[in-house]
């Protein structure tokens, strides 16, 4: 019983580690750290950066479109752990089986990352050079 709750902790967890400005420190995350920001970092510096009507209309329009994608592929994520679970309780593992299931749950949390990271860009897209720079500075600033 532990085993199949650690297991479905680790998929579910996995899935947690897209945000580029919200994500522990490490090789990865530097890729994107200053370069892609997080709406919630917009929002907190709406005002020095001066958002237009409609910057703050796109940003809500991502927002609102990877909240009900990535709610879907939460859902793909866990039936898929689920089926890991019940394929690793049996006495005798079906190796070939339960790698297969594994893939579908690595592929599902690949989607949701890659949904994450296409938002981060097409924010980035809609700032001018001048948001970007104060954005970089300020989350350099704010770095631990």
């Amino acid at each position: 019983m532990k085993c199949r709750h650690w297991l479905m902790a680790a998929c579910l967890a996995a899935a947690f580690g897209a945000h580029a400005e919200d994500a522990k420190p490490g090789v990865q995350d530097d890729w994107f750290r200053g370069k892609l920001f997080a709406p919630d970092v917009i929002l907190k510096y709406q005002s020095q950066l001066k958002l237009t009507d409609a910057q703050r209309k796109a940003l809500r329009n991502e927002v609102t479109a990877i909240q009900s994608k990535v709610a879907a592929l939460d859902w793909d994520i866990m039936d898929a752990g689920t089926a890991v679970q019940a394929a690793v309780d049996q006495n005798s593992i079906d190796k070939a089986a339960v790698l297969e299931k594994i893939d579908k749950v690595l592929e599902a949390d690949a989607r949701k990352k890659r949904a994450w990271l296409e938002m981060l860009i097409t924010i980035k897209n809609q700032l001018t050079p001048e948001q970007i720079t104060f954005l970089k500075r300020a989350t350099e600033d704010a770095r631990p």
